[in-house]
């Protein structure tokens, strides 16, 4: 038979519950508790003069005094069963478990923000050529077929490592392309500074020697002829080499300081140096057209200012032993091949001059060649040097 610690009801223990018993000793325990709780609750209720309850038996000598059980109810609570020889009715014991203990609040502590994920890397394909998810090659699903869209993969995508080499190909390419553009900018900036600023004082230095070389030729003229009462002395027609400079220009709407000489040819190295004369066309004072081209934005830029001389004002070619008097009449714009204003007789190719006149011409517009700007003049008169006088239009002879 077995006890009742193996689930056997009390009630099959006719002479009572045996000595050592799982059950009583747990009754005995209760009862050893309850006296204890007693005696407590006794001793608490004694400083106030309330009566302590004699008790009798049980296993210290007293015990408390039992409540019956409610009316109706004989075992006490619900499923209890009397046991011969306890004064309180049995209850068997729970075998739920115990409820665990009671352990302090923890303090709250604030959330932690969440944290990114880490990205997914391009090319999800799995070593061995596979695809995640127990997809097939080339993007699509088992039975998919071609009508989703969406289950495209990634596996035509390069992978990561070629998309790093290129990007540093590419800005590799970058940065040599905007190197190669910053430098081709500073030597158009430099080339620029050179032709407009730099040829200037190169043609200033070259005007500051041709101004004393011609002062130099001109200290001891060759005496002329005697000269007619009513007549100027000839002129000496001055015959110079190519590059050597024979007269002096002024013009004096564009300054008095305004006072380059000209020399002879119009070539290039010629321009550089001041205005040029056209060889084989007159010479001041003679008749025919005497031409002079000079630069317009660079090496000096002597005729920058030409578009502003206006009908009637004068223009005084110097040279060794007179002044050449012109009054300007017109000015036109032409084509770079236009050469016949360059005529005895402009634009007039097969006529026969009878007058002194003079040619400027010079490009248009400014910081271009697409064009020339032409003016022209008529010679108005001559007046000889004297000592101590200078050029006609300072003193109002002009």
């Amino acid at each position: 038979m077995a006890g009742a610690a193996d689930g056997d009801p009390v009630d099959e223990y006719p002479g009572g519950v045996p000595a050592g018993h799982p059950v009583q000793d747990q009754e005995t325990d209760q009862a050893r508790d309850r006296e204890q709780g007693a005696a407590r609750r006794g001793a608490r209720r004694a400083p106030g003069g309330q009566e302590e309850r004699p008790v009798t038996g049980g296993l210290a000598g007293q015990v408390p005094r039992q409540a019956g059980p409610p009316a109706g109810r004989p075992g006490g609570r619900p499923g209890g069963r009397a046991v011969p020889g306890m004064a309180f009715p049995y209850s068997p014991p729970s075998l739920e478990p115990p409820a665990p203990p009671l352990t302090p609040a923890r303090p709250a502590w604030p959330e932690e923000p969440a944290r990114p994920e880490a990205p997914l890397p391009l090319d999800d394909r799995v070593p061995g050529g596979g695809v995640p998810g127990g997809g097939v090659p080339g993007g699509g699903v088992p039975g998919d077929g071609a009508r989703d869209g969406a289950s495209a993969s990634t596996g035509d995508q390069p992978p990561p490592a070629r998309s790093s080499r290129l990007g540093r190909v590419g800005g590799a390419t970058a940065r040599a392309v905007g190197e190669l553009l910053i430098t081709v900018g500073l030597l158009v900036a430099l080339f620029l500074a050179y032709q407009l600023w730099i040829t200037d004082l190169f043609q200033a230095r070259s005007q500051s020697r041709l101004h004393d070389r011609l002062a130099a030729s001109w200290q001891a003229p060759p005496a002329p002829p005697p000269p007619k009462p009513s007549q100027p002395p000839p002129a000496v027609r001055p015959n110079p080499a190519v590059g050597q400079g024979f007269a002096v220009l002024h013009i004096p709407r564009l300054g008095e300081d305004y006072a380059p000489v000209i020399v002879e040819g119009v070539g290039e190295t010629q321009l550089e140096e001041g205005p040029g004369h056209y060889p084989g066309t007159a010479m001041p004072g003679e008749t025919g057209n005497f031409v002079v081209s000079g630069h317009r934005t660079t090496y000096g830029k002597p005729f920058n200012q030409l578009d502003e001389l206006h009908p009637g004002d004068p223009v005084v070619v110097e040279v060794s032993d007179r002044y050449y008097v012109y009054r300007m009449t017109r000015s036109e714009v032409v084509a770079p091949d236009r050469i016949d204003v360059t005529d005895p007789v402009p634009e007039h190719s097969d006529a026969t001059p009878v007058e002194a006149v003079m040619t400027m011409t010079t490009c248009h517009p400014k910081y271009s060649a697409k064009s020339r700007l032409i003016v022209f003049a008529s010679l108005d008169r001559t007046v000889m040097k004297t000592p101590g006088a200078g050029v006609p239009f300072a003193s109002g002879e002009a």
